[in-house]
């Protein structure tokens, strides 16, 4: 009696090979994928890592790249499912983050300011450094830790300039790469740069001078928003000049607290959501005027405050849709903000706390008002509605009091130092770290938690309660500028002493 092979893969066609690679979970698609070159070459295919972004990404809410599915190359597609099924476990689980790299981007001076480059997959930063005076760099970081270290691309340092703003373009196909406000000279400005290569070698170059001593605070594409620190704003087209400017509210929060800086500046949904220390304001998309003709002025559709913000993100939330379901023309957006209070004798306890402004449904695109006009409809239904969700967040000294809300609903931000360690020696930059007593030495943590979005939903028990990431090691050091990017995993972290900390999750 002749006895039968066993079964074997290598007997199956490719296309019935395909077929069942497409229905196995990604583990398992990555395992046998090490048993040979055929089935390297196999589950590469397409179909493979579309299904698996149906199936084991989009339901449970795992942050993935807003770019669309059918312009996203098959290997960029294989990447973003992996990548985003890492940072999913992450999420879930209680582990630490891995320190990608550290690198000392300034000797002598600290790093206020430290943003990924959009488009690069999180391998390129820009920092911005001030001591004698200002540089802004770029950096090239290592795809792993094992790899090379940090190359520096290009920096700009024009000689006796102080950088007040700056904003970095969301739009990674836009030459205009970054935007900062320059005094120099008896005279301010604000410089927009492109990062420019020639015979291999890359420069930051201004492209484009805007005479103003406001700060940029938003940069899209070709429209920069930069304000005053009080109630005005201006939106302009930086390459054809054509401007339109936002006045909000004269009423005053405080009539002995006139100061409102600007805090962000959000281009939404037929709308631009102005966010200051003390107000927030929707606009409706603004008409641009040309340079030859009167600006245009706006006042807001809607107005609320929460008293004064210490610190806050707004950033549309995503929700649970079907595969292939466009996106809704308005999403909700999610506010998280930490508020501050004048009164020195208040808890050391605060809160995170989570607002939702949620579409209008009555709004029917209708265009901006006329000029100088208050009246129509707004795009969102205002007043901002609180969320049950909040997380604890200590009183205390902080340098970066940045908050970062990414779309998924995953935030992070900065637990300072006990208020109670803290004495002036401790707060003196110039001092040692032996001067101040082993308490003021008490160190900063990288703080997280999910606080909306269907990953939330998903896992419950998770969302809300601060999760310690990592925490300073540099005794003297406070951390001075912090940056997440949420779908890649990233976060990059600067500290006074000019050291900048990349970490990834998952």
């Amino acid at each position: 009696m002749g006895s039968s092979n066993p079964p074997s893969l290598s007997k199956i066609n490719d296309d019935t090979l395909i077929l069942v690679l497409s229905c196995m979970p990604v583990r398992s698609v990555l395992a046998i994928r090490q048993t040979c070159k055929r089935m390297l070459a196999l589950s590469r295919t397409r179909i493979i890592w579309h299904n698996a972004y149906v199936r084991e990404v989009l339901p449970n809410g795992f942050p993935f790249p807003c770019r669309a599915l059918l312009t996203m190359p098959t290997a960029e597609l294989e990447r973003a499912v992996c990548r985003s099924m890492r940072i999913g476990k992450f999420w879930r689980s209680s582990a630490s983050p891995r320190r990608l790299v550290d690198f000392q981007a300034s000797h002598g001076s600290a790093v206020n300011d430290v943003r990924f480059l959009p488009g690069y997959e999180g391998n390129r930063v820009v920092t911005v450094a001030k001591g004698i005076w200002s540089v802004i760099a770029v950096w090239e970081l290592p795809p792993c830790a094992e790899c090379a270290c940090v190359r520096k691309l290009a920096e700009w340092a024009p000689r006796g300039a102080i950088f007040a703003g700056f904003a970095v373009n969301s739009d990674p196909s836009s030459d205009g790469l970054v935007a900062t406000s320059v005094n120099a000279e008896g005279r301010q400005r604000i410089e927009i740069l492109s990062l420019v290569r020639e015979n291999d070698i890359e420069s930051l170059r201004p492209i484009k001078t805007i005479n103003s001593t406001w700060k940029p605070i938003a940069l899209k594409g070709d429209f920069i928003a930069y304000s005053d620190d009080c109630l005005k704003t201006i939106v302009m087209n930086w390459r054809t000049g054509a401007t339109a400017l936002l006045r909000g509210s004269d009423e005053l929060i405080d009539q002995h607290f006139n100061y409102n800086r600007c805090l962000q500046i959000v281009f939404t949904y037929k709308s631009v959501l102005v966010v200051r220390a003390r107000s927030i304001e929707l606009f409706a998309e603004p008409v641009l005027s040309s340079p030859r003709a009167p600006q245009r002025t706006l006042n807001p559709l809607a107005r609320h405050s929460f008293g004064w913000i210490d610190g806050v993100s707004i950033n549309v939330q995503v929700r649970a849709r079907a595969a292939g379901e466009p996106a809704p023309p308005a999403e909700p957006l999610a506010i998280l903000l930490r508020s501050e209070s004048d009164d020195p004798w208040t808890s050391d306890v605060r809160t995170l706390d989570l607002y939702v402004l949620e579409p209008n449904p009555l709004f029917g695109g209708a265009p901006a008002p006329p000029e100088g006009a208050a009246s129509g409809e707004s795009p969102y239904a205002f007043p901002p509605v609180r969320s049950p969700l909040s997380s604890p967040s200590e009183r205390g000294f902080l340098r970066c009091t940045a908050i970062i809300l990414g779309p998924y609903g995953t935030a992070v931000w900065i637990q300072p130092r006990p208020a109670r360690f803290i004495d002036l020696t401790a707060l003196d930059v110039h001092s040692s770290e032996t001067q101040a007593p082993e308490a003021a030495r008490a160190k900063e943590t990288l703080a997280a938690a999910m606080f909306c979005g269907l990953l939330w939903e998903r896992n419950p028990g998770t969302g809300g309660g601060p999760r310690g990431l990592w925490t300073q090691s540099l005794g003297s050091s406070y951390w001075n500028a912090i940056d997440y990017c949420e779908e890649l995993g990233r976060i990059a972290l600067a500290s006074s002493q000019g050291m900048v900390t990349i970490l990834e999750l998952g």
